[in-house]
């Protein structure tokens, strides 16, 4: 007898697409991030997407990176627990100008389950401490590479101008030899050729590019000039919108950059912000509502006559500011994340502010002093170790990335 055609689309969803080391990834798993995917560049407007079986290849090399560093989650015990998931919808929801219901209403629009969301934001949020995990307790900021900063065009910048740039990476083969970085080269300048033509950039990002934001189109977003990933900050500023600069060799592959925007504040002076603060990062150990908690029970302990400082010493988890009773100097907006940042701003001077929740964890600061003038000394410097960190931070994401890859047994099913 006939196959009813539910069952079968069922098991046809149901087949496995890849083996990723010991776990499988489903062609219905597949399906629905591909559907996630398609609803968040819709969302964004002006991505043409690219043919479905592309998408689908390019959604499923994401999955294999992402399943492979969920083992590596599950292996370091590291878990997210409900509460924090919760906490960052909303949190996204607001970013959006929406409230939760209204993000739910907007996914069920676009056939995407809110359980399904839920659980996509918490592997989001597990592959990001996981990260932080592996890659930020190895990174180092010297002296000697903030005074090189400092000295360079970068660190020099004072123009406010602010770039968006678009990136492709064609990887380079595992172990190439002369005739296969050559062949890899030839592939690049072909694309180059095309796009300098008319091929559609993000269409060919989300085709071929193994880059991060490949699925974004290869949006890397708006950067200041001392943001700017160094192997492109030559190319940068002698660029038009419009212009595609490439192919530029690293150790990954092979680079194609467009200067998609570009835009100038005018406003160069700054509003610099004396600030401690003490930080709770919740752990396996501690949850989001449990370091909420402690930082309750600490402010009332400063309201009621403790010393912040010394509390800041003994308690806070900022690895940077808590030896100095959680001094973190004078900061502006481009130091600070942007709910910090926020939170800051509506202070008076010595006030205390609530406990509030960052992407880094749980805070409790309290202005000291404010000054408006050109960004000081010290913001500069503060600035640069920012910069420095998170353009090291991607570099090394990016080599892991490769390097977990490149070590996970990986078999995909046609």
């Amino acid at each position: 007898m006939a196959m009813p055609q539910t069952a079968l689309a069922k098991q046809l969803l149901d087949k496995v697409v890849a083996v990723v080391n010991k776990d499988v990834i489903t062609a219905s798993e597949l399906e629905n991030y591909t559907k996630f995917i398609v609803a968040d560049l819709k969302e964004q407007g002006n991505v043409a997407l690219p043919p479905s079986d592309i998408l689908r290849e390019q959604v499923l090399n994401r999955m294999i990176i992402d399943q492979i560093q969920m083992q590596l989650a599950q292996q370091n015990g590291i878990e997210i627990d409900s509460i924090t998931v919760s906490e960052a919808i909303q949190q996204q929801a607001k970013h959006q100008g929406k409230s939760v219901d209204q993000l739910k209403n907007r996914l069920q629009a676009q056939g995407i389950k809110f359980t399904e969301y839920r659980e996509l934001v918490r592997k989001d949020l597990l592959i990001q401490r996981l990260q932080a995990r592996e890659i930020a307790s190895d990174i180092v900021i010297a002296k000697s590479d903030i005074d090189s900063f400092l000295s360079s065009a970068a660190g020099q910048d004072n123009s406010g101008s602010e770039y968006r740039l678009s990136h492709i990476l064609l990887p380079s083969p595992e172990n190439p030899t002369p005739a296969m970085l050559k062949e890899t080269l030839s592939k690049a300048d072909n694309l180059v050729a095309s796009l300098k033509k008319d091929t559609d950039f993000a269409k060919a990002a989300m085709s071929k590019s193994v880059g991060r934001q490949a699925l974004s189109g290869g949006d890397l977003g708006w950067r200041n000039f001392g943001e700017i990933p160094t192997l492109f900050v030559n190319y940068v500023p002698s660029m038009k919108v419009g212009d595609i600069v490439g192919p530029i060799r690293s150790a990954s592959g092979f680079h194609i950059i467009k200067l998609t925007d570009k835009r100038t504040n005018n406003n160069q002076g700054n509003v610099e912000t004396h600030v401690r603060q003490i930080l709770i990062i919740p752990d396996n150990h501690t949850s989001s509502n449990e370091a909420r908690d402690k930082l309750l029970a600490l402010r009332q302990q400063i309201v009621n006559g403790a010393d912040f400082a010394k509390i800041a010493q003994k308690k806070s988890q900022d690895v940077h500011s808590a030896a100095k009773g959680g001094d973190m100097g004078w900061v502006d907006t481009n130091n600070v994340l942007p709910k910090f940042y926020q939170v800051m701003s509506s202070l008076k001077n010595n006030e205390l502010s609530e406990p509030f929740q960052t992407e880094e964890g749980w805070s409790l600061i309290q202005v000291l002093d404010r000054r408006n003038q050109y960004t000081s000394s010290e913001a500069a410097r503060n600035r640069a170790v920012e910069i420095l960190t998170i353009r090291k931070a991607n570099e090394a994401i990016e080599t892991w990335t490769k390097r977990i890859r490149d070590e996970a047994q990986v078999k995909i099913l046609t």
